[in-house]
C-alpha cells in the first residue's frame, strides 16, 4: 500500500536549508542519472529541516527527489533557505521475500526548489504543532 501526503511547508517546518543537489543515479550504475518515464532527469536535494515536536525544536536531514531538466539547485549556495514547491511525503510498505510487511519506507518529493533568501520572504512558521 502506498500513501502520498501533500505538505504545507510553512505549517510544518520552521526552516528548510539547502545543503546540496546531486543527480539521482540509477540503481546499480553510479555513473548513469536516473530519469522519469518521460526522460526528464531526476535529482536529489539534501536539506536540513527544522520543526517542532512535543514543544521542542527538532532537526532532520532529508533527501527530496526533484524531477527537472536542469539542476534544481543551480545558483543556490549551500545554506540557502528554500521553499519546496508541491512538496509531498510518501509512505509505502516494505516487504520481505515472502511478501510479509516488515516496516515502511518514507520518501520526499518536490516539484521545484525556490530560494526564499533572494526575496527576503522566508516562509513564516505558524504555531500549529504536528501539521503535515
Amino acid at each position: 500500500m502506498i500513501q502520498n501526503f501533500k505538505v504545507d511547508q510553512t505549517r510544518t517546518f520552521s526552516s528548510v536549508l539547502l545543503l546540496g543537489v546531486e543527480p539521482k543515479t540509477a540503481f546499480g550504475d553510479p555513473y548513469r542519472q536516473e530519469t522519469a518515464k518521460d526522460g526528464t532527469p531526476k535529482w536529489v536535494a539534501q536539506l536540513a529541516a527544522e520543526f517542532r515536536a512535543f514543544g521542542r525544536p527538532q532537526r532532520e536531514l532529508i533527501n527530496v527527489g526533484v524531477t527537472s531538466e536542469k539542476d534544481p539547485g543551480e545558483g543556490l549556495a549551500p545554506g540557502t533557505p528554500v521553499e519546496l514547491l508541491d512538496f509531498e511525503v510518501g509512505v509505502m510498505e516494505r516487504k520481505n521475500r515472502e511478501g510479509q510487511v516488515t516496516g515502511v519506507q518514507v520518501w520526499y518529493r518536490a516539484g521545484a526548489l525556490r530560494s526564499t533568501a533572494a526575496t527576503g520572504q522566508a516562509p513564516k512558521p505558524r504555531a500549529t504543532e504536528g501539521a503535515a
